[in-house]
């Protein structure tokens, strides 16, 4: 009997491992590439001063980012990319006012490799707060653009071939790459939830019955709401059924399809609750928190609770 149980857990690492490489394939990597080729494509029509585009363009940018940052297990492989993302995105992350800064910097009239020396100053935040506040005929606006879009563009890169690099590392650890999924899943679907969602809305204990469309994450392009549907979409695309083996299949070879289905029924609608937000408002999105919650929860207790088991049985097959 013991005998059959491992011949039964070595087909189903076997086959985890292909999901796992199925799913660093088509989301991880397809999802980091993608980002860079966005910021390529608006660096491009401000060179050519095809600003009409700038709008749409940046919202690419926007989702493409957050699928990157919605899943980001890069610092979990290797700890040297733990900040990475703070490279890329202020959101929730200190206090300071970069709007001001950035004023202060287009008014005045030092060089721009001086004066935009903050990693602040280059990520997608002060991306959105140049191209939606200022005339991008300036040449220093143009200038300013084109260093963040630059700075942007190496951030992403850099990532990217991290990820190369940490492919092997991953797939051949089945029940560390179990726990890297899970713990990214628990930690974005938390933000999505509290920082994104329950602050603006004033759900949260901290901002509770004051709800505030500033606390929102693109406030100044209403791209708000696209960012968390670009999240949940990633998420789907872990999780939910799609033409590529993903970690859905890997809980599916657990047994744990009950549980996952109860959570793809969250996250779906979820994006359900998203499609019916109008004009970027989110102060009205109660039915959407409690999903989210319900989601998290999910992630953070029921799927966890599924592969403890799990893992136990490995751990005691190998005795």
């Amino acid at each position: 009997m013991r005998w059959i149980l491992g011949v039964v857990f070595l087909i189903n690492t076997l086959f985890a491992n292909e999901d796992l490489t199925s799913l660093y394939d088509n989301v991880i990597l397809k999802n980091s590439k993608q980002s860079i080729e966005t910021v390529k494509t608006l660096q491009k029509h401000i060179k050519e001063e095809k600003f009409g585009m700038v709008e749409k363009d940046f919202k690419n940018i926007v989702k493409s980012w957050k699928s990157v940052e919605a899943f980001y297990i890069l610092g979990d492989l290797d700890e040297n990319y733990l900040d990475t993302p703070r490279y890329l995105d202020t959101f929730h992350q200190g206090n300071e006012d970069i709007k001001e800064q950035l004023d202060l910097i287009i008014a005045s009239s030092e060089d721009l490799k001086i004066s935009l020396y903050k990693n602040s100053h280059k990520t997608i935040n002060a991306l959105e707060y140049i191209l939606f506040t200022k005339n991008l005929q300036n040449q220093r606006i143009k200038d300013i653009t084109l260093i963040i879009l630059q700075t942007m563009e190496n951030n992403l890169t850099e990532i990217y071939n991290g990820y190369l690099q940490q492919k092997e590392k991953f797939i051949k650890d089945e029940l560390t790459a179990n726990a890297i999924i899970l713990n990214s899943l628990s930690e974005n679907s938390y933000k999505l939830t509290e920082w994104r969602v329950g602050d603006t809305a004033g759900f949260t204990k901290k901002y509770e019955n004051k709800p505030d469309n500033s606390r929102a994450e693109y406030t100044i392009s209403k791209n708000s709401v696209l960012a968390i549907q670009s999240i949940l979409e990633t998420h789907k695309r872990v999780l939910d059924t799609q033409s590529f083996k993903n970690f859905g299949d890997t809980l599916k070879s657990y047994g744990a399809t009950k549980v996952l289905k109860e959570t793809t029924q969250y996250l779906n609608n979820a994006l359900k609750n998203t499609a019916k937000i109008k004009n970027d408002d989110l102060t009205h999105t109660q039915e959407l928190y409690e999903n989210l919650k319900k989601l998290h929860i999910a992630y953070y207790i029921s799927l966890i609770d599924e592969l403890k088991v799990t893992a136990k049985i490995l751990d005691a097959d190998g005795d």
